[in-house]
């Protein structure tokens, strides 16, 4: 290795292998990957080190964290809109025959507009029906209330329960123990659909 003027004690020294540096913090001494790259504007290229570990004694501890890329990730929400979905009483789609997804995909869209609806399926456009939402958004209400017990504001405190896509899979955000415990009382089940 090239000589930088420190002075790391033999055990340190073994693990400094080329494509490799030492940096230490205290009384640790931490191993990273040394690569570089070309920077606009600069006239040489910048170093970039990515942390592979712990260098003690015995060996090196590798860090067990898994890197995830944060290119690509979408944010939904999730638990208001699942829970509407859950809820719908029967009475309130069986007028509305086969459209009662499309009319309550629309009706979730106006209540939450960040829903993972959106992303999970293709909702047509409120003009392709005859349907007065407003009127069909208050009965859904009144229905959820009378067949649960709970209103539509209620259910609310839900809307920060997200749907998080990453690239190739999705996971639901954390949830609070007065959120689970709403979910509880009503019966609904927010794992992945």
């Amino acid at each position: 290795m090239p000589a930088t003027g420190k002075v790391y004690p033999d055990w340190v020294q073994a693990h400094r292998t080329r494509g490799t540096t030492v940096k230490k913090k205290g009384d640790t001494y931490y191993l990273y990957r040394r690569t570089s790259r070309r920077v606009p504007g600069k006239k040489y290229p910048q170093p970039v080190d990515t942390y592979i570990g712990v260098i003690t004694p015995d060996g090196v501890v590798e860090s067990g964290k898994k890197k995830v890329s944060l290119a690509g990730i979408e944010v939904k929400e999730y638990g208001f809109s699942r829970a509407i979905w859950e809820l719908c009483p029967e009475g309130w789609k069986r007028p509305l025959g086969d459209d009662w997804e499309d009319v309550l995909s629309i009706i979730i869209r106006k209540w939450s507009p960040e829903t993972y609806l959106t992303k999970e399926r293709t909702i047509k456009e409120e003009g392709c029906y005859h349907y007065q939402f407003a009127a069909q958004a208050s009965s859904l209400s009144r229905r959820i209330y009378k067949e649960h017990g709970t209103g539509v504001s209620k259910l609310q405190g839900l809307k920060n329960i997200y749907m998080v896509y990453l690239e190739k899979e999705r996971v639901v955000s954390k949830v609070s123990p007065e959120q689970e415990q709403l979910l509880g009382s009503l019966g609904v089940d927010i794992s992945m659909c």
